[in-house]
C-alpha cells in the first residue's frame, strides 16, 4: 500500500475545499448600502455589490480616490457619425504612465491632437479607447489614505515623450473622457501630485448614459465604466471598459472555490442586465439589450478559461479567440460583442479582430476591431 506524505494530503484537502467552495453572490444592485459614503452617487450612475463583506472593504479603497471624470462632448473637429460609417473599438492597458498614448494615438487612430483643434487624418474612422491602468494626478485625490486599502505606486518604465494622465490626454485632444479610480497609485505623490488608476473610454463621439460599476471585493477594488455612442440615424452602441481581478489570495481561493474573476465577470454582467431593464422601464425583452461591446483586460491565462467562456455566453457575436498573448504570452486581454435586435443595430465586423504589434512603451498589446453602423 502506497503511503502518502503529509504534504500530498494536506494539498488534496486543500484543492477539494476549494473546489466546493462556494462562491459568494455576484448579485448587483444600482442601491448602495447604508454604511457607505463613497463613491458620490448624486451626479453618477452606479452599481455595486449586494454582499455586505464586499462593501466593507471596497469603502475603505473607495475613500482614498478621487471622483469620476466626466466630459461627456468632445471638442475637437470630428463630425458626426454617419450612417454607413465604422467605428473602432480599442481595448488596451496603458500601464499607468508607461504607455506612450499621445504616440499611439496618432500612429494607429490618425488623431493630431491640438485642443479644440484637434482632427483625424483623412480616411481615419471615429473611435472609442477602452483604458485600463488609465491614472490620474491631481488634488482632487485625497491626502488621507488607509495603508490597507493603499497599493505601492506602480513602476513605469523610461520612455520618450510626456507622462500625460487621462484628463490631460482628453482635453490636449479634444476627446470626451468618462474616467472612473479603483485605488490610489501609491500613497506618496509623484511629482508634487496624488495620484489614482483605474479604467477610462476616450472617443471622438459624445458619450452619454455613463455608469459606474464597482465589482465585488476580491484581493483588490476593481471597478468597470459603461458609456454609450450614437449615430446620427440613431443607432446606438455601448461600450464597456473592465480590468478583472489577475490573482487572488490563498484564503480568499478557499471561500470562493477559485472563482474570483468568474465572480466579477457575472457581476458585470448582473449589472448591465439592470442597466438595460433600467433603460426600457421593463424586464421584458422585446425590445432586447443595446448592442454592447465589452472589452479590456480580464486577467485571463488561457483562451479557455471558465471566467471568457461564461462570458461569451453573454456576448453570443464575439469574434473568435485571437489565439496570440497580449500580455506576454497570456491571452489576457479582449473584445467582446453582443447585437442587437434593432433594425439599425450596429454589428462587429469579425475579421478587423487584431493585435495591434507596437506595445508603445506599455508591457500590454492594444486589440481593436471595427463596428459598422447600418445605413
Amino acid at each position: 500500500m502506497r503511503v502518502h506524505s503529509p504534504g500530498c494530503i494536506v494539498g488534496a484537502v486543500l484543492w477539494g475545499l476549494a473546489a466546493a467552495g462556494c462562491m459568494p453572490s455576484h448579485r448587483m444592485t444600482p442601491d448602495p448600502a447604508p454604511a457607505r459614503t463613497c463613491p458620490e452617487t448624486s451626479a453618477s450612475s452606479w452599481y455595486f455589490p449586494e454582499d455586505a463583506g464586499d462593501n466593507q472593504r471596497l469603502e475603505e479603497w473607495c475613500a482614498t480616490v478621487g471622483p469620476v471624470v466626466r466630459k461627456t462632448i468632445p471638442d475637437g473637429r470630428f463630425g458626426s457619425l454617419d450612417p454607413g460609417d465604422s467605428l473602432t473599438v480599442v481595448a488596451w492597458n496603458v500601464a499607468v504612465g508607461s504607455g506612450d498614448v499621445l504616440g499611439f494615438l496618432h500612429a494607429e487612430m490618425g488623431l493630431t491632437c491640438s485642443g479644440a483643434s484637434s482632427e483625424l487624418r483623412a480616411g481615419s474612422p471615429h473611435f472609442a479607447l477602452l483604458v485600463q491602468e488609465a491614472f490620474r494626478s491631481s488634488p482632487d485625490v485625497p491626502e488621507s489614505y488607509n495603508d490597507r486599502a493603499t497599493p505601492r505606486q506602480v513602476p513605469e518604465k523610461k520612455r520618450p515623450g510626456e507622462r500625460l494622465d487621462a484628463v490631460d490626454v482628453a482635453e490636449r485632444c479634444g476627446l470626451s473622457l468618462a474616467y472612473v479610480a479603483a485605488a490610489r497609485n501609491g500613497s506618496e505623490p509623484r511629482d508634487g501630485m496624488r495620484e489614482d488608476k483605474g479604467v477610462a473610454i476616450v472617443s471622438t463621439l459624445r458619450l452619454s448614459d455613463i455608469i459606474g460599476i464597482e465589482l465585488p471585493y476580491e484581493a483588490a477594488r476593481r471597478v468597470a465604466v459603461a458609456a454609450t455612442l450614437h449615430a446620427r440615424n440613431g443607432g446606438s452602441l455601448r461600450v464597456v471598459s473592465v480590468h478583472l481581478i489577475s490573482m487572488a489570495p490563498p484564503a480568499r481561493i478557499l471561500t470562493t472555490g477559485n472563482g474570483s474573476r468568474l465572480r466579477q465577470g457575472l457581476a458585470l454582467v448582473d449589472a448591465l442586465h439592470q442597466a438595460e431593464i433600467a433603460r426600457s422601464g421593463t424586464d421584458s425583452t422585446s425590445s432586447g439589450p443595446a448592442s454592447t461591446v465589452l472589452a479590456g483586460d480580464f486577467n485571463t491565462w488561457s483562451d479557455r478559461e471558465t471566467t471568457l467562456r461564461r462570458l461569451r455566453e453573454h456576448f453570443p457575436d464575439s469574434p473568435p479567440p485571437l489565439g496570440k498573448g497580449t500580455h506576454g504570452t497570456f491571452p489576457t486581454d479582449h473584445i467582446l460583442f453582443r447585437e442587437s435586435d434593432a433594425a439599425e443595430s450596429p454589428r462587429l465586423i469579425e475579421e478587423s479582430y487584431t493585435r495591434i504589434e507596437n506595445r508603445y512603451h506599455s508591457d500590454h498589446h492594444a486589440i481593436r476591431a471595427t463596428v459598422l453602423f447600418s445605413e
